[in-house]
């Protein structure tokens, strides 16, 4: 038989063999979700079932609870008694804590009734609920624990709120452990991937695990907190040491057949190397190769060197042939090397004449920029002393006039920056709420100027706390805002700053809506592109443009997008994100 089918043949036989092992010790192994991912995945939906069922059951029984007719015969100073003689029913029922807010006097009756006013972490969930007007539930740390919140509006006959019902349910130690004793997997809390509870005694590493995710009932939507089943690493099968000795041998035998087959290539390689002798002509080599044919056993190598001899002949034409070609080439190269150097000369010249003109321009950004500032804040300590009206008005112009124009250089300013690669962030830390109450105070007199109502609001589920470049995302908010406020003619503008989640991280997000004339579908296109491309959009300016055109640059370059969306006679919403930390 041909060595060459011998050893495929071997090959197949011993592949079959380890696949026969493999599905063998496949079938016979247990798959237990501690450290198998997809049996963890079916657990993580049973858990997920089972949290959805218990919310629901939660949610019904507090709003069976605010139909009680004692909320309204009693006085709210005995709200609290009434709650302790329910402490065995609230809990029966699978909550941790049962309280009441009073809309009356503003009192929160928890463990001890609260003063008026301080309401504490419960403060911004009990607005919410005033609200919507409707049973909420939603994640948050109280008591330093982490907790689902329940919150069910009280109402009167009337249908007026007159207070609410308040659960709280601990996701601490103990109702983790039962979560782990039904899943048979370890369980945890995490908020912003920091653990925050788990059904382990001690403080597991996350990076040792792998993380599967049980999705939150639908009544609760949060993208900060996360629970999560802890898969550990499965560890190595017994089997696999038989797999080894068995392949171990197996792969032995194969070395053997295969070291022989070689060895005697090797042997009519050489026989083949030392007929053949370059520095002899080109008869002679074939006289050679003729008589280790007619010697050759094997008609393998007998092949082999008739098609040596034919390659021979071949290579001999096309030696001759690309010494042809090579004149040629170097003749073209040298052509080509001359015309390319002039060429890159040109190139270079052409390409450095903007550069300059825009780091020029990026470098005076501070002479231009800081007298202006200068007249910007003379204006504004002008503008506190008492004036007539009419001097007064045309102070306001002017400082609006100059406001606008220092925005305008800035944004030309950071357009050149961006042209000539200066423009550089410089990250901090900031409070989400205050840009947004701050912008607001800012430019509502503006938008009353104009009869137009300025909103602006943020998610309560924002941290407290992000780290980013303030100074440009308030650059490109004063530019959204801006453009909303003068092509806006009535109705109101609004703002509003939310988390989102992309590709696994989290992003803030700023969306600007207004209610003007719209933008139509086929100008919107051109909005965020260069100032020499053409729009379709009819009352659009050159400073409007630049303004999206620096706004999207910034926002891309703080890792972010930036885009619109819009119908015509319905108003604009304009939205940019940014990576946070």
């Amino acid at each position: 038989m041909n060595p060459a089918r011998i050893s495929l043949l071997s090959t197949f036989l011993i592949g079959a063999f380890f696949t026969l092992l493999l599905i063998i010790g496949d079938i016979n192994q247990v798959k237990l979700p501690e450290k198998d991912s997809s049996a963890a995945q079916e657990s993580a939906k049973l858990l997920s079932n089972q949290l959805d069922k218990k919310l629901s059951a939660l949610q019904k029984s507090m709003e069976a609870l605010t139909y009680n007719a004692f909320w309204q015969s009693s006085p709210v100073a005995e709200w609290s008694y009434w709650l302790q003689s329910q402490s065995t029913l609230y809990k029966t029922a699978g909550l941790t804590k049962l309280g009441v807010h009073s809309s009356t006097n503003n009192v929160l009756y928890m463990d001890s009734p609260s003063r008026p006013g301080l309401l504490g972490e419960l403060k911004q969930p009990i607005e919410r609920v005033y609200q919507d007007n409707n049973t909420i539930s939603l994640l948050q740390i109280y008591n330093d624990q982490p907790a689902i919140v329940i919150l069910s509006p009280i109402k009167n006959i009337d249908g007026e709120i007159i207070g609410s019902l308040i659960g709280i349910k601990y996701l601490d130690t103990e109702l983790l452990k039962s979560f782990h004793y039904m899943t048979r997997v370890a369980v945890a809390v995490t908020k912003n991937g920091v653990l925050q509870s788990t059904s382990i005694e001690s403080s597991p590493n996350l990076a040792s695990y792998e993380l599967v995710e049980v999705p939150w009932p639908k009544s609760i939507n949060s993208t900060i907190w996360k629970m999560i089943l802890l898969v550990e690493p499965a560890a190595p099968i017994s089997m696999m040491h038989v797999y080894l000795i068995v392949g171990a041998i197996l792969t032995l035998i194969l070395m053997f057949i295969i070291f022989k087959q070689v060895n005697a290539a090797s042997k009519n390689i050489t026989l083949l190397d030392d007929t053949l002798d370059i520095k002899l002509p080109l008869v002679e080599q074939m006289n050679r190769l003729n008589t280790l044919h007619n010697l050759a056993k094997d008609h393998v190598f007998a092949s082999l060197i008739q098609s040596v001899k034919q390659r021979l002949e071949q290579l001999v034409q096309q030696k001759k042939a690309l010494a042809v070609e090579l004149r040629k080439s170097q003749e073209s190269e040298n052509k080509l090397k001359a015309h390319a150097s002039s060429l890159s000369n040109e190139r270079d010249i052409a390409v450095a004449a903007p550069k300059v003109k825009s780091e020029f321009l990026s470098r005076m950004g501070d002479e231009i920029t800081t007298p202006m500032k200068s007249v910007v804040s003379m204006l504004k300590l002008l503008s506190e002393y008492d004036f007539d009206s009419e001097p007064k008005q045309l102070l306001n112009i002017a400082k609006r006039s100059t406001r606008t124009l220092v925005d305008n250089l800035n944004n030309i300013l950071d357009f050149s920056k961006l042209d000539a690669n200066m423009l550089k962030l410089a990250p901090r830390k900031f409070s989400v709420r205050e840009l947004v109450d701050d912008l607001s105070s800012e430019l509502s007199h503006y938008a009353n100027e104009k009869g137009l109502s300025l909103q602006a609001s943020s998610d309560p589920e924002i941290p407290s706390q992000v780290k980013a470049d303030l100074t440009r995302i308030r650059q490109i908010l004063r530019n959204l805002l801006g453009n909303a406020i003068r092509f806006t003619k009535s109705g109101e503008v609004t703002l509003y700053a939310d988390m989102v989640e992309k590709d696994g991280e989290n992003l803030l997000r700023f969306t600007v809506k207004d209610s003007g004339v719209g933008i139509p579908v086929d100008a919107q296109k051109g909005l965020f592109d260069s100032l020499e491309q053409q729009t379709k959009l009819t009352n659009s300016s050159f400073a409007g443009r630049l303004r999206l055109i620096v706004s999207k640059y910034l926002a891309e370059l703080m890792g972010g997008e930036i885009g619109v969306i819009s119908e015509q006679g319905k108003g604009s919403q304009f939205w940019f994100t940014v990576k946070i930390s």
